[in-house]
């Protein structure tokens, strides 16, 4: 079992702003206090700004053990399951002020389902075309080697591929395809008995249409509402309407992408939603009992 620093996935800009930080709270204690003249606190605030950012790069590390993972923060610890751990997630991205390439890594968590939400492990800079830039961190080819081991999907295999590559590591296992939909599936009937008005459902979804900032279940049951409409609206017509069918379809595929799961055909992406659906409705119904469905 192994422990994977993660201190090169720390961005000194943001270290420097919690040193600043802290510091300034130090100067305002010591000052409003008086424990200490403006000199001396001053002088305090600087130090503890600069342990802070000499000491927490080394505060973040990722701990491999025998029944799961363990995430360090801040000296925090986080532990999860091998039972709740999907993957590694990588979310690439640009920013709009410096137009710097970076990726984001987070375990991919079992739940909820979804390619981007669990804790962040870091962020580090990459090329403009998403490749590593060079020779990596060793930590880094250690953290997809860990995935590896325990055969957890990378989200972008030949990018950890180089990455172990240049480390002279062995390569990530192919990933193992998730089907859709498995166990039993429902008819429209069941799936839908009981749902808000199809009016009544297009207004909520209307209003909640921007979700980006909402917590993470909030957003995929958006996401789950709105295919599970296109597809009751597909329905409704006898699926005849081919531009709702159309529509239908591509819902279903956006809840298959947002999950990481594959579907064979059109059929199964509908398949899954009412199956997800169904699910959903029957978990929100136990504890949220005689309240409105996603309120």
């Amino acid at each position: 079992m192994r422990t994977v620093r993660l201190s090169y996935m720390r961005r000194r800009v943001d270290i420097i702003g919690v040193g600043c930080l802290l510091a300034l709270v130090t100067v305002i204690v010591l000052g409003e206090s008086g424990l200490a003249d403006p000199g001396t606190a001053v002088l305090v605030g600087a130090v503890v700004a600069g342990a802070v950012a000499v000491g927490v790069p080394h505060t973040f590390w990722l701990r491999e053990e025998a029944d799961g993972l363990t995430v360090v923060r801040l000296l925090v610890p986080r532990r999860y399951a091998w039972s709740e751990i999907r993957g590694l997630a990588m979310e690439f991205d640009e920013e709009e002020e410096t137009s710097v390439h970076r990726v984001t890594l987070r375990l991919r968590l079992v739940d909820p389902p979804g390619r981007f939400w669990g804790p962040l492990l870091g962020r580090f800079d990459v090329t403009d075309d998403d490749r590593p830039r060079g020779l990596e961190p060793r930590a880094l080819a250690e953290l997809f080697a860990l995935f590896g081991r325990h055969g957890l999907p990378v989200d972008r295999p030949e990018f950890a591929d180089d990455v172990l590559h240049a480390r002279g590591l062995p390569p990530t296992p192919p990933p193992a395809v998730r089907s859709v939909p498995a166990g039993p599936v429902p008819t429209a009937a069941e799936a839908y008995a009981g749902a808000p008005g199809i009016a009544e459902e297009e207004a909520y979804l209307a209003a909640g249409r921007n979700t980006a900032k909402s917590p993470p279940r909030k957003r995929r049951a958006h996401l789950l509402r709105a295919a599970a409409q296109a597809d009751r609206i597909a329905l409704a017509g006898g699926d005849a309407d081919r531009e709702q069918v159309v529509w239908a379809r591509i819902s279903a595929g956006y809840l298959c992408e947002h999950d990481g799961v594959t579907a064979a055909t059109d059929d199964d992406a509908r398949s899954y939603v009412r199956q997800q659906y169904l699910d959903w409705r029957r978990a929100s119904a136990g504890p949220r009992r005689g309240r409105r469905d996603g309120g």
